[in-house]
């Protein structure tokens, strides 16, 4: 028999010392072995570490006010807003009237009909110009329309001929944007391709005219009238309907 002193371990010598059984680790640290433990297996990602930006696909524009939603359903919790005017990044995936997005870095969905993938057009002016608003007195609503349009668009007009003469003009249906340069072009086409907006009938620039009436046939070439007013060379001129448009 051994006897330690300071020491509460006696150990016979016909006695052996009993292994430490394999799954207790103090004792298989003090027997200077190494529990058994497998670290092959790594941790699943957590929802919160989805890398949502690998799986962008393309950017949307949005068209209306949106709700972030955690699934795709309206029961989903709301977990954020998303102004009009803005962009998302969307990963592809759709389900039913849902978008998934990528949200601050996390997938989310939101409803399909308030997302584009064309960028809207810039909304029209309808402000009051920084010019003052005296050409529009006696003009008609669509006329009116026109000129605060136009002055929002193209600043650098600072001419505008309203109501006077005969024709469309007396009757408050008609505006001239007085410009001779090219920016001209720009306007008529501008007039043109918001016809229904501002509720432009007519557009005459350069010696041609465009009707509503006539639309698929484009811009038509007109007589010479003898000068370079009365041939629309110096102007723009917009005859609208009076009171239709849209904008």
């Amino acid at each position: 028999m051994l006897v330690m002193a300071g020491a509460a371990v006696v150990v016979h010598d016909d006695d052996p010392v009993s292994a430490a059984p394999r799954d207790d680790i103090i004792t298989a640290a003090l027997l200077d072995d190494e529990p058994d433990v497998s670290r092959s297996a790594e941790r699943a990602p957590l929802p919160s570490e989805f890398k949502a930006e690998e799986q962008v696909k393309d950017t949307m524009f949005v068209v209306a006010p949106i709700e972030v939603h955690a699934g795709s359903a309206d029961s989903s919790p709301v977990l954020a807003s998303i102004d009009e005017g803005g962009t998302v990044d969307v990963t592809g995936k759709t389900d039913g009237d849902w978008t998934q997005i990528v949200h601050k870095g996390l997938p989310r969905w939101v409803a399909t009909k308030s997302l584009s993938a064309q960028e809207p057009p810039e909304p029209l002016g309808t402000a009051p110009c920084a010019l003052g608003s005296a050409v529009e007195s006696g003009l008609q609503p669509d006329t009116i329309r026109v000129h605060r349009a136009v002055c929002a668009a193209f600043p650098q007009v600072t001419r505008y001929g309203g109501r006077s003469g005969g024709g469309e003009h007396a009757s408050g249906r008609a505006i001239d944007i007085m410009i001779s340069s090219d920016s001209g072009t720009q306007i008529a086409e501008f007039a043109r391709s918001h016809w229904r907006e501002l509720g432009v009938s007519q557009v005459i620039w350069r010696q041609h005219i465009w009707t509503v009436q006539r639309s698929g046939d484009g811009w038509r070439p007109m007589s010479d009238r003898g000068g370079a007013t009365a041939n629309h060379y110096d102007h723009v001129h917009v005859t609208t309907f009076g009171s239709s448009g849209t904008g």
